[in-house]
């Protein structure tokens, strides 16, 4: 990168930074191993909800419509979601904080879709 960046007809692309883990109270997620500990626990999550709990977790306080969530995650059209997302996030939610009734990290904005809410607790 240091010889190509005083190359005056190349544009410079700033990058996201890559951050190796998200972290939240009493919530690791770790990227690149794909894993989640919670409380110091290891969670046993499956592709796709560790995919769902990611794209919330890398934006907490956003909505996402189910719709949305869907395109993002399995890469095809959100029409035909179905109850897809819904089943996951439940899945999600029962791993992550089953003694908690108002959802733990991921909330239901009602009539909108999903959110990650960074204290749960």
């Amino acid at each position: 990168m240091e010889i190509i960046a005083d190359e005056p007809e190349l544009d410079h692309i700033a990058l996201p930074p890559s951050n190796a883990s998200l972290s939240f109270p009493h919530l690791e997620i770790r990227l690149k191993e794909q894993t989640v500990s919670c409380s110091g626990q290891l969670v046993t999550l499956t592709h796709h909800e560790f995919a769902v709990l990611a794209y919330l977790a890398r934006h907490p306080g956003w909505v996402f419509s189910a719709s949305q969530i869907y395109e993002a995650v399995w890469a095809a059209d959100g029409e035909h979601c179905g109850t897809a997302v819904a089943s996951v996030i439940g899945q999600i939610r029962r791993k992550l904080t089953p003694d908690t009734p108002k959802g733990g990290y991921i909330r239901t904005v009602l009539g909108s879709g999903y959110k990650f809410n960074s204290s749960p607790f």
